[in-house]
């Protein structure tokens, strides 16, 4: 029997069901059973509180992260072991210092002007005089990859490639979302790292010598002082991890804030009335209200009771973020959009503990410098009445879409 044709209080349903339908429903109903819940086809504990994801994600001694086990295929197909998702201890808290080195608040106001405004331009250049697009194909999913590209010194206008760059994240970061598994999944982002391989050794081989401004360049010369020494298989670890990370995920919340820029006053108002903490609290609330990262993995140390279940050593938790960031224990109204919370970012789109995303600042940055140009740029911009209504698509990694439009 198909699990899709249960109720999530049975036994038998799995999250597997999910795929391309709306999760909160099911995400509710399944706190009927408790803040941490067996699911049989995803063969882990399903942690859906704040307070339980918060706890797990904060202490790594009990709780380990899913690559601490993995098969050395895991990290050929992300682009190496020294990378910050996957180390631990010493190495990733040194490692951690390059990161903030690279993608710190400091280097935010030249990424601005030197990329994120000039890709964001040329990704509504294209379609501004057709009184018609749709946000998700030509926005959304191209301009992070394209300000990633830039920052790298790749050919960032090459639509080509970054059709292509844009698909290997896509089968890489489903595979990741399937927990490292599934064989066809590990198939296509094996040859997914592959090509990705050959696009950025080249850059990584020729920064090595002639230094330029761009983020490779900076990993070589401040990875000795911030992490230590590193070769070309170091580097390319790194730049595979930062232009990952950078990608798909911060695609998927630029769609969710232009789909509630579209679809809800308060988020319009508050945005096109104040640029300053307006926007800042409709990123925020955005992050929280429509997990573009549905969950994150971890594995028990040892035996233990966490929120009444009893997980045993080495069993996964899958810790769903988008649950969390709903929790009616945590939050007043948490399936309603309210831009006066008292903590706007106290969310988990970019984990906790000592593995928040240093990406944070940069994924920010792209959000409000993206809404900021389309009400510039377009004011009038509504949807398509006649075109497909949007919808929460995908599985592990959402975003609302089609998101057409005219103006």
């Amino acid at each position: 029997m198909s699990t899709a044709n249960l109720s999530p209080l049975s036994a038998q349903w799995s999250m597997l069901s999910l795929a391309d339908n709306d999760p909160f429903p099911a995400y509710e109903a399944l706190r009927e059973k408790g803040p941490v819940v067996w699911d049989p086809g995803m063969n882990c504990w399903l942690v859906l509180s704040y307070e339980h994801c918060k706890e797990v994600e904060s202490d790594e001694g009990t709780y380990r992260i899913v690559v601490a086990d993995a098969p050395p295929l895991s990290f050929e197909v992300k682009g190496g072991k020294p990378q910050l998702s996957s180390l631990l201890g010493d190495e990733h808290a040194r490692m951690r210092r390059l990161y903030q080195k690279l993608l710190g608040p400091s280097q935010m106001p030249k990424y601005r002007d030197e990329h994120v405004v000039p890709v964001i331009n040329d990704a509504i250049d294209r379609f501004a005089d057709a009184g018609k697009a749709e946000l998700s194909s030509q926005f959304s999913e191209v301009v992070p990859p394209r300000i990633m590209a830039s920052m790298f010194g790749l050919p960032w206008r090459d639509d080509g490639l970054l059709a292509d760059i844009e698909k290997w994240h896509r089968d890489i970061v489903s595979w990741i979302g399937m927990g490292y598994s599934g064989d066809e999944v590990t198939r296509k982002a094996k040859l997914a790292s592959d090509q990705l391989n050959e696009v950025f050794r080249p850059l990584v081989l020729a920064r090595r010598d002639l230094r330029g401004d761009d983020i490779i360049s900076q990993i070589w010369t401040h990875a000795p002082e911030y992490y230590g020494p590193v070769g070309v298989d170091e580097v390319m670890a790194i730049v595979r991890d930062v232009e990952l990370g950078a990608g798909e995920t911060t695609s998927n919340a630029i769609a969710n804030l232009f789909y509630l820029f579209l679809t809800n006053s308060e988020i319009r108002d508050a945005a096109s009335n104040d640029q300053e903490d307006g926007l800042n609290r409709s990123v925020e609330e955005t992050l929280r209200f429509l997990g573009s990262v549905q969950w994150r993995y971890r594995v028990a140390n040892r035996d233990l009771t966490l929120g009444g279940a009893a997980v045993k050593k080495n069993d996964k938790l899958c810790l769903v973020h988008a649950a969390a960031n709903r929790d009616a224990e945590h939050y007043g109204c948490p399936h309603s959009i309210d831009l006066e919370r008292k903590s706007p970012a106290d969310h988990l789109a970019f984990n906790v503990g000592p593995r928040v995303c240093l990406g944070m600042w940069l994924a920010r940055l792209k959000m409000r410098e993206s809404m900021k140009a389309l009400m510039s740029r377009i004011p009038e911009v509504r949807l398509d009445p006649e075109k497909e209504a949007p919808h929460f698509r995908a599985f592990s990694h959402r975003s609302y879409g089609p998101l057409h439009v005219v103006f």
